[in-house]
């Protein structure tokens, strides 16, 4: 009766054991996934302030670029409306010649 019990203690013993060798692979395991998580948490928050900081960027370097390309219309516009009204200008000076040189009147009688 005595070697069962003596041997029911040290079945014990060694359950209670690899029970705690268990219990503290499993807690170091755990440990381990959670530095993991929040290592990858950290690199997720980077990398969203890296695309975040990125748009940004992006969002200023076309704003840029279309404020240039704005004026740059706008001169063209300019520079064609100016060149516009000049060839008007030249063409009622030369209706006006001819008209003079033909001895016709211009304007609305036409």
């Amino acid at each position: 009766h005595k070697a069962a019990e003596a041997e029911i203690a040290a079945a014990e013993a060694e359950l209670e054991a690899r029970h705690a060798e268990l219990t503290e692979r499993a807690e170091a395991l755990l440990a381990e996934a959670a530095r993991g998580l929040a290592e990858t948490q950290e690199a997720a928050r980077h990398g969203q302030e890296d695309a975040e900081a990125r748009a940004a960027e992006v969002l200023s370097q076309a704003r840029v670029r279309e404020e240039r390309i704005v004026r740059e219309t706008e001169r063209v516009l300019r520079e064609h409306e100016e060149g516009r009204e000049e060839v008007q200008a030249h063409m009622a000076h030369v209706r006006s010649s001819l008209a003079a040189l033909t001895g016709r009147v211009t304007g609305g009688a036409e």
